[in-house]
Formats: C-alpha cells, structure tokens, sequence
C-alpha cells in the first residue's frame, strides 16, 4: 500500500477505490438512496388517497388535521421523513454503509468486490453496528439538549443592541453550523468502531476500546479525513437553514428537493468517509 503521509493521500486513495470495476462497491449506496427516496415518496403522498386511509388519522390525531392540506403538508414532511430517516439508519443503512469496510478490505487484498458475499461476512457484526448508530444517535441527542439550554437562556435576553443582543444573534444563527461541527468530531471518535466489528469482528465493547486505541496519536489525520469530504454537505446545509426563504421564492415543494439531495449527498459523504478511514485503518495495520 501507498504510504500514507497526509489525509489527503488517504482521500485519494479512497476516490480511487470507487471504479467501475469494483461496481459493486456501489450497491449500498445505490440501495440506502432507492430505499430512502421509495420513504420520501410514500411520505409526500401519504395525505392523499389510497394512503390517508392509514396516514391521515396518525396526522391529524398528533399534529391537526390542518397538517393534511397544501401547504402545510409540506412543512410536516421534513418531521415525518426525519423520524423514519432514524429507524432506517439504526436497523439498515448503518449496516449497508459498514458493509463498504468489507469491501475495501476485499480491494487491498486484490479480492473480487462482491455485495452479497460481503453482506454474508459482515452479518455477525449486525447488532454491533446497530448499537454504533445507537450510540450515535445518543450523542447527537445530549448535544440536542445542551444546546437546547443555551438557546433557552439566549431566548431570554431581551436586549436590542449591544453585546448581549450580538451573542443572542449569534446563538440562534449559529445552530445549524454548530450542529455540523459536533457532528464532525462524534464521527471521528467513533468512526473505526464499525470497521473493528467488521475485519476483526469484535463485539461492541471491544470495538470501542480499540478504536480509541486506533485514534492515539493519530486523531487529526482521522478528523481531516472526515472534515474535508463532509464540506461538501454545506450547501445543503445552507439550503435547511434558508427553506423558509427558498419556499416563498421557488414554492413549497422545494423542502421534497432539498431532502432528496440532503439523502443523496450524505449517504456519499458516509460512505466515502467509511471508505477512506478503512484505508487508513489498514496501512496502520500492516505498518505498525
């Protein structure tokens, strides 16, 4: 293996993996989008006949009936998406994605990639994956909170103009982007669990420790790795913080865009980042 000297040695050896003739590398990312999208459409239709007959009742019953009419169908469908977006990542496309480490592994051993033999060897760790994304999702949840708090006391500020009044603004603005950063750093701390599970199919504990042990002395070659292809969520990420303003100037419908490319460019950014760390992981391996 090419030595690997900087993270973006190691990002071009991931792009490299993603070739046609390794197509089959391809198919968990082709598989989590189609099974996303099918969500996405039965969702943007789910207040409409055949569908409201199941739908219609759970809507109106939690958020009012007022939720079943255009537009506000559409305001609920970014809420509805993401609930069932987290059942999807916990018992599905978490696994799909670690199923990428399997085959990066196949690539370096000069193995043919094949999805349905990776899938059957990494079927073990299935549970061990999924408390990964479960723990995870906890985390981004404690962040939820803590943040929640410091929107609260900001709220409470009633200054207009001043210091007080430019930390509130701040506070409230900055959200979505400190968001993103916490989210950056919770991937890079847990982000060679999965592979752990996977080539050396420890249990979760075990990948847990180990993959602490993986980060010693090399946590900020590991961080670049996920940073840089994550920037390419930004544009997405401005588009959710300015949905309200891309409605009243496109139209409503503009939210369905937005999800679908926000489901399109993470799904890639995951698995290129699982791909390039699984690259790392193995030139630390064969040279310790």
């Amino acid at each position: 293996m090419t030595k690997l000297k900087s993270p973006f040695t190691v990002l071009r050896l991931g792009v490299s993996l993603f070739k046609l003739e390794h197509q089959q590398i391809f198919y968990p990312f082709i598989t989590i989008v189609f099974i996303n999208f099918l969500v996405l459409e039965i969702l943007y239709f789910s207040p409409r006949y055949p569908l409201s007959v199941f739908f219609a009742p759970i809507i109106s019953h939690i958020w009012g009936e007022g939720y079943l009419r255009y537009p506000m169908d559409l305001v609920l469908l970014p809420k509805l998406f993401y609930y069932v977006q987290v059942l999807i990542l916990l018992f599905l496309s978490s696994f799909l994605i670690a199923l990428i480490v399997d085959m990066v592994n196949a690539i370096n051993n000069e193995e043919q990639v094949n999805f349905k033999v990776s899938f059957k060897r990494s079927l073990s760790g299935y549970v061990y994956i999924a408390a990964y994304s479960f723990l995870s999702l906890l985390l981004f949840k404690l962040f939820d909170k803590g943040y929640g708090l410091l929107l609260n006391r900001a709220f409470k500020i009633h200054s207009t103009a001043g210091i007080y009044f430019w930390i509130k603004k701040f506070v409230f603005y900055f959200t979505p982007y400190a968001q993103f950063i916490y989210g950056i750093f919770v991937t890079a701390f847990l982000i060679y669990i999965p592979i752990l599970i996977i080539l050396e199919k420890k249990k979760f504990l075990g990948a847990l420790i180990g993959n602490f042990k993986v980060l010693f002395g090399s946590f900020w070659l590991t961080f670049a790795l996920v940073l840089v292809p994550t920037l390419f969520y930004l544009p997405i990420l401005l588009m959710h913080s300015n949905i309200t303003s891309l409605a009243e100037m496109t139209s409503p419908e503009i939210q369905v865009v937005v999800l679908a490319l926000n489901v399109f460019v993470t799904t890639g950014i995951s698995i290129f980042v699982i791909a390039a760390a699984t690259t790392y992981y193995l030139y630390k391996k064969e040279n310790p």
